[in-house]
């Protein structure tokens, strides 16, 4: 089994019957959580079983998550697997006592506080640099993806915790009066416009008031309580999901994914070191429950429970929360993807570039992301979409010697269903022997789901006539992203694909770009977070 650094102050990693056994915490309101061991019969049974999550909680209030550990060299299964034992939490204990006092107490901290908070966090991150690479460790454990993938995550997480990126995110998505609103009553423009029935009482001497309010009209950005469901496919989610909530001054529940739950060991002792008293830290939740546990989601997804919910992750995550909690705000990432379309002039200025930047679109969380492109619409001939498929091989090949990765065998069955069913007349290009293909482009002719792609570096080509035609007829709200080359093709096919409902057009070899405030699914998403109040 691949050695892991034990390092993290709040995790404890052991080898119990001979199986790693890795004990992770939960932070409820600001305090760790560390669950019980487990007993050695509890282990044996888990591993017996061979689930990824096994059903829990044990008795001693635990979840037993048991993940085949793979071979870092081939990253093919081992045959050993990894047992993480996280706290079953109480849902109770998730939910603020007191509402009401943690918003005011929220409301009266100032934002230039929250902003040396976040700093704070992401000092003790990069201080505890042993314990974030840990955290990376026990990520790639189980990864079907390099190790460096998981290395550059670490690296890259006490940069998120950014200050001035924080104070940037608000004023961008809250406009130029928004960090004042944050911390104040901030006054609105005049004049006031009085009602239909104050303007008819005003006329009658028995109906006027005695006086009438020349108050300026105020407003202010107020926190609310938030539930935070993330997704799987990529760490920094849950880490995305936490900072808007901060950003907004919320009182937060963030829910990881399994796969995600030693990050959040990583910013328990982050939290802890720097000041455990702060609101915000009193004030956060960071807890991982087990999808569709009824213990725990009838009283967190209830009615009133919170005043915000965030929800990523699969159309059964978002169907299973959206259905629950009558009139709570409901904030959804639901699953998309991208498609890339390819000009005739990128083609002919120099088809090895346009090949790189395409295969960096396709690569991005082995196509688990909504940025990740599946689709490529090539404009020209079907010889020339022939030409492109090959050189797109060629370069995905490329990728997996030098970044190797390896699909989930359920990823690997449905790729090897497509060959043998949908996608049986298509052009195939295999990088590997079956069932062990690495990487694969399909030159197609004709229109497939993509909501059945498996993922795993499998990329479609298709030939159009042009590029404009193809962005009406290809392309529709479930996509997300597009990529589009040669880069001054953007100007003309811009307003049409936004029309689409696509929320991001952006130069091929681009789909990762971001900056503080951009808008999220469509939304900017802390003007959703907030309350808008008036006075």
């Amino acid at each position: 089994m691949t050695a892991v650094r034990a390092g993290l102050n709040l995790a404890d990693v052991r080898t119990v019957a001979g199986v790693q056994v890795v004990r992770l915490p939960a932070v409820v309101r600001g305090r760790p959580r560390m669950p019980a061991w487990p007993r050695v019969g509890e282990i044996r049974e888990a591993v017996a079983a061979r689930a990824q999550v096994v059903l829990g909680p044990t008795t001693d209030d635990a979840y037993l998550l048991v993940r085949p550990v793979l071979d870092r060299g081939s990253l093919a299964p081992s045959g050993d697997v990894q047992v993480v034992v996280v706290p079953a939490p109480d849902p109770r204990e998730l939910l603020e006592p007191d509402p009401s006092a943690a918003i005011v107490e929220l409301l009266r901290t100032p934002f230039e506080e929250i902003c040396q908070f976040v700093d704070a966090v992401g000092a003790a991150l990069a201080d505890g640099a042993g314990d974030v690479a840990a955290a990376a460790d026990l990520l790639a454990v189980t990864s079907s993806v390099d190790d460096r993938v998981h290395r550059a995550f670490g690296s890259q997480l006490p940069q998120l915790f950014d200050g001035a990126t924080l104070r940037s995110m608000v004023s961008t998505e809250l406009g130029g009066t928004g960090l004042r609103q944050l911390d104040g009553w901030v006054r609105m423009p005049e004049p006031v416009v009085h009602g239909i029935h104050a303007q008819l009482a005003s006329r009658d001497a028995e109906l006027s008031p005695p006086t009438v309010s020349t108050a300026a009209p105020l407003s202010r950005a107020a926190p609310t309580t938030q539930l935070h469901i993330t997704a799987g496919n990529t760490p920094v989610v849950p880490v995305v999901s936490l900072l808007w909530g901060w950003a907004a001054k919320g009182a937060c529940v963030v829910k990881p994914s399994a796969e995600a739950a030693p990050v959040i060991a990583a910013l328990a002792g982050a939290l802890a070191s720097v000041d455990p008293a702060h609101p915000l830290t009193r004030h956060t939740t960071l807890a991982y429950w087990r999808g569709g546990d009824a213990r725990v989601e009838d009283v967190l997804l209830a009615e009133g429970a919170f005043d915000r919910r965030v929800v990523w992750g699969s159309a059964e995550t978002v169907r299973s929360v959206t259905r629950r909690g009558g009139s709570t705000d409901t904030i959804v990432m639901r699953p998309r993807h991208a498609v890339s379309l390819i000009g005739r002039a990128a083609l002919a200025h120099d088809l090895a570039a346009t090949v790189r930047l395409a295969a960096v679109d396709s690569t991005i969380a082995d196509q688990q992301a909504c940025m990740s492109s599946l689709l490529h619409l090539v404009e020209g001939s079907d010889d020339e979409a022939d030409t492109y498929a090959r050189w797109l091989a060629d370069m995905l090949a490329r990728w997996d010697a030098a970044l190797p990765h390896r699909s989930p065998d359920r990823t690997r069955g449905e790729l090897l269903a497509l060959r043998r069913g949908l996608l049986a007349t298509g052009d195939w290009h295999v990088q590997g022997r079956w069932p062990d293909v690495t990487s694969a482009v399909v030159r197609i002719d004709r229109g497939f789901d993509l909501r059945r792609h498996p993922g795993g570096r499998m990329v479609l080509v298709r030939a159009v006539p042009n590029l404009a035609e193809a962005a009406r007829t290809h392309v529709d709200r479930d996509v997300s992203h597009v990529g589009v080359a040669p880069a001054d093709a953007l100007a003309g096919l811009r307003d049409v694909l936004a029309s689409r409902g696509v929320d991001n057009v952006l130069p091929l070899g681009e789909a990762e770009r971001t900056y503080a405030g951009r808008p999220h699914d469509g939304m900017s998403v802390l003007n959703r977070l907030v309350r808008w109040v008036n006075a």
